[in-house]
C-alpha cells in the first residue's frame, strides 16, 4: 500500500500555505544537511523530502536473476581467464549496464578504512562539517546535501562529500583531516583499477585495450562519499532518486547495509553488498561516446572486424590537416571507408510542387519595427513555424545581400586557398577562437561527413582581427556583427511569440554566445555513399544559416525529408534543442541533414547562438548556468516536460553522442 495517496501528496504540494522555497533555503542555510535533521530529533520528515513514490512497486522477486559478480583474479597472467572475464563484462554491459568485481587488487582493509573515513567526516561535530559546506562547483572539495537541491522535485535523504581527485587533486592540507590519508590512498588505488576496467571494456568492444584510455575516459576522477542517515519515515522518501550517471563509468564502494537497486527489464533488482567487492556501472557518456549503445550486439560485431583499421585511417586523415578538400585535390575516385554512411534514406519531398503545406515558411521582416499590425502578423507566423516545423526562412532581415554574398565568397576563398595556408589554422583545440578542422566528432566512431569547417568564437570575446585568416578577415568581422544583431531581433520576436516580454530570451542570455562556422562541402565522387552532414538536431538555442545556391539541406517533417531550397538573400532560422527545452515543447528542434553533391562545392555559414562559446581562459565558464522550462509557460494543465539542467551537463552529453541522428532531449525528460 502507499504510505500516502497520490491525491494526498498532490493536495500537500498545492497547499498555498506551504512555502517550499523557504523550507529548502532554511535547510540549506543550516549547512548541517540531513544529518543535522536527525541530530535535532525529527520524527517526521520535512515536506521537501516527500517523493510521492511507492517504493514497493515493481521490485523483482526472482532470485534466479542477479547482477553479475566477476572475479578479476589472475586476469593479467592467464590469457584464457582474461578472455573469459572480457566475455562476462561484455555480457554484463549489454544486459545489465552493471556488474560487481572481486579480487580487483584493492585491499579490503583500504576499502573498509575508506568507508570508516567517510563515516568519520559525516559524524564529526557539526561546526567542523560546516567549514566545507558549499554549492560552488568550482571547488575541489564540496560538502552539501543534494547537489541539485533547488531543482529536484523532492530532496533525497542523503548528504555528500565530494573531492575532485584527478587530473588536479586538492592539496593534502585542504582535505578534511578525518579522512585525508585514506582518500589519497583510495583514490590512487581506484584510479589504477579504473584504468584496468577501461582496458577490459575496450577489449569487450573488440578494440585495442588502450582505446578508451586514449579517449581520456579515465582522465578525470571525482569521488563522493555519501551518508544516508537513519530515516524516521523511509517509506516516504528516497536515499537517491531514479537516475543514470552522466559519466563514462562509475565504481561504487558500498557499506554492508544495502539499499542500492538497478532497473532491469522494468523491475527493480537489489544489488546486495559483497564485502570486498566494487560495483561498476556504465555511464551515459560511455554508452554514446563510440556512437553505439553498449547493448547493440551488431555494433559490437562491427567493431570486431579485424580486417579494417578504422582508427589508423581516421588518424592518417586527421594528421594530413588537409581535410576532405585535400582528398579531392589528391584525385580520389572512391571515398575512404570511414565516410561510408551505410544505407541512406534518400526518399524526399520536393518543395517545388503545388502542396504549400509542405513548404518551409518564408517570413518577411520588412517594416516590423514600424508597423505594429505587421509585427503581430510576423509573430503569429513565427509561432506557427517554430511549433510545426522548427525551421523558417527570413527575408528583408536587414543584412545587405552584398554582405551575404561576400561572406559566402570569403568562406570559399579560405577553403580553396593553398593547402599549406589552410593547414596553419588546422586544430582540435576547442579553446582556440579560430579553428579549422574536418568533422568535430571525427574520432567518435560515427561515419565521417564529407565536409570541412572553419569556425570563429565570436561572442562574448571575439578573436583579435589578426588571428582571423586574411582571406576572409574583413567580411567575417562585418558579417558576424550583423548576424548577432539579427539574432537579438529574432530572440525578441520569439519571446513575443511565446507571450513573453520581448526582452525575455535575451535576458536569459540565450544569445550571449555566438559561434559562426563556414562549412565547405567539396564535390563528392560517390555522393550516394556518404552525407555532407548526418541527420542531427542542433544543441544550442537557435541557429541562423546562410547557404549558397547549390542546395542540399533537408528538414525532417512528419517523418519525411523536405528540401529547403535556397532563397537568395534569405537566412534560415532553426530552433535548437535548448530552446525546445526551455519552451517546454512549444517550439520544436527537428532533425535536418545535408546531402553530398557530385558536382560543385556547397558553402554554408551557420551561426550558433548559445551561452557556452568564446571563453578562452576558462572553457567551462558559463556552463554552470541552469536552464529548464520557463516558469511563465508552466501550469497545472501544462506541467514541465524537462528537468532543469546545467549547460555543462547538456553540452557534455550532446558532444559525447556526436551526430548520431538522435535528439539530446530524451536524456533530460522528466
Amino acid at each position: 500500500m502507499e504510505a500516502k495517496s497520490s491525491n494526498q501528496i498532490k493536495e500537500e504540494s498545492n497547499d498555498s500555505n506551504y512555502d517550499r522555497k523557504a523550507e529548502i533555503k532554511a535547510f540549506d542555510d543550516s549547512k548541517t544537511g540531513v544529518k543535522g535533521l536527525v541530530d535535532s530529533g525529527v520524527k517526521k520528515i520535512p515536506r521537501m523530502f516527500l517523493s510521492g513514490i511507492d517504493i514497493t512497486e515493481n521490485v523483482a522477486s526472482d532470485s534466479n536473476l542477479s547482477i553479475p559478480v566477476i572475479d578479476l583474479q589472475d586476469i593479467h597472467n592467464n590469457p584464457a581467464l582474461h578472455n573469459e572475464v572480457v566475455t562476462k563484462i561484455r555480457s554484463a554491459c549489454q544486459e545489465w549496464g552493471f556488474f560487481q568485481v572481486i579480487n580487483h587488487g584493492i585491499p579490503i582493509s583500504v576499502m573498509d578504512q575508506m568507508i570508516d573515513g567517510i563515516r568519520r567526516f559525516h559524524e564529526q561535530d557539526t561546526d567542523v562539517r560546516k567549514q566545507f559546506y558549499s554549492r560552488d562547483l568550482k571547488k575541489t572539495i564540496l560538502y552539501n546535501s543534494n547537489t541539485s537541491l533547488y531543482l529536484d522535485k523532492f530532496a533525497n535523504w542523503r548528504d555528500s562529500l565530494g573531492c575532485s581527485m584527478a587530473p588536479n587533486p586538492p592539496k593534502p592540507e585542504n582535505l578534511p583531516t578525518v579522512f585525508r590519508d585514506i582518500i589519497i590512498e583510495y583514490s590512487k588505488e581506484i584510479m589504477a583499477l579504473g584504468c584496468t576496467i577501461f582496458e577490459l571494456l575496450s577489449e569487450a568492444l573488440g578494440l585495442n585495450p588502450s582505446y578508451l584510455k586514449e579517449m581520456n575516459c579515465a582522465e578525470g576522477l571525482f569521488i563522493q562519499g555519501h551518508y544516508y542517515p537513519p530515516c524516521p519515515e523511509p517509506e516516504l522518501t528516497l536515499g537517491t532518486s531514479k537516475h543514470t550517471d552522466s559519466s563514462f563509468m562509475t565504481i561504487v564502494l558500498q557499506g554492508q547495509l544495502g539499499g542500492l537497486q538497478v532497473l532491469h527489464e522494468k523491475l527493480w533488482f537489489n544489488v546486495p553488498p559483497v564485502h570486498g567487492a566494487l560495483v561498476v556501472n556504465v555511464g551515459d557518456i560511455l554508452q554514446f561516446s563510440l556512437n553505439m549503445e553498449v547493448k547493440n550486439t551488431n555494433q559490437l560485431e562491427k567493431n570486431m572486424d579485424s580486417t579494417y583499421d578504422r582508427k589508423a585511417e581516421v588518424k592518417a586523415f586527421d594528421d594530413s590537416k588537409a581535410g576532405v578538400k585535400g582528398l579531392v585535390e589528391s584525385g580520389v575516385t572512391k571515398i575512404p571507408r570511414m565516410f561510408h554512411s551505410g544505407k541512406l534514406d534518400l526518399d524526399i519531398i520536393e518543395t517545388s510542387g503545388g502542396d504549400s503545406k509542405l513548404i518551409i515558411p518564408i517570413i518577411d521582416f520588412k517594416d516590423i519595427h514600424s508597423n505594429p499590425a505587421l509585427r503581430s502578423e510576423v509573430i503569429g507566423k513565427i509561432r506557427s513555424a517554430c511549433h510545426e516545423w522548427g525551421f523558417f526562412q527570413v527575408i528583408n532581415h536587414g543584412i545587405p545581400i552584398s554582405v551575404l554574398d561576400e561572406m559566402i565568397d570569403g568562406i570559399r576563398r579560405f577553403h580553396e586557398q593553398d593547402t599549406e595556408a589552410r593547414k596553419e589554422f588546422y586544430t582540435r583545440d576547442s579553446k582556440k577562437k579560430v579553428v579549422y578542422f574536418s568533422n568535430l566528432g571525427l574520432h567518435s566512431g560515427n561515419p565521417v561527413n564529407w565536409r570541412d569547417t572553419i569556425g570563429f568564437a565570436v561572442s562574448p570575446d571575439p578573436p583579435k582581427p589578426e588571428h582571423i585568416p586574411s582571406v576572409c578577415r574583413d567580411i567575417v568581422i562585418e558579417y558576424t556583427k550583423k548576424i548577432r544583431d539579427v539574432g537579438f531581433t529574432i530572440f525578441e520576436l520569439l519571446s513575443e511569440a511565446l507571450g513573453l516580454n520581448s526582452s525575455y530570451l535575451n535576458e536569459l542570455s540565450c544569445g550571449e554566445g555566438l559561434f559562426t562556422v563556414g562549412n565547405y562541402y567539396p564535390a563528392c565522387p560517390e555522393p550516394e555513399l556518404t552525407m555532407g552532414a548526418a541527420k542531427h538536431t542542433d544543441g544550442n538555442f537557435m541557429t541562423l544559416l546562410l547557404q549558397d545556391q547549390i542546395g542540399g539541406l533537408q528538414v525532417l517533417h512528419q517523418n519525411q525529408w523536405v528540401n529547403l531550397p535556397p532563397v537568395h538573400g534569405a537566412l534560415v532560422v532553426n530552433v535548437g534543442d535548448l530552446l525546445q527545452l526551455i519552451t517546454n515543447d512549444k517550439f520544436v528542434s527537428v532533425c535536418h541533414r545535408v546531402l553530398s553533391k557530385k558536382t560543385c562545392p556547397r558553402i554554408s555559414v551557420a551561426s550558433f547562438f548559445g551561452t557556452f562559446f568564446g571563453h578562452s581562459d576558462d572553457p567551462v565558464e558559463g556552463l554552470q548556468k541552469l536552464y529548464g522550462p520557463i516558469k511563465e509557460l508552466i501550469s497545472e494543465e501544462n506541467p514541465p516536460i524537462y528537468r532543469d539542467t546545467t549547460i555543462k551537463d547538456f553540452v557534455a552529453y550532446y558532444y559525447a553522442k556526436a551526430l548520431d541522428g538522435k535528439s539530446s532531449l530524451n536524456r533530460f525528460r522528466l
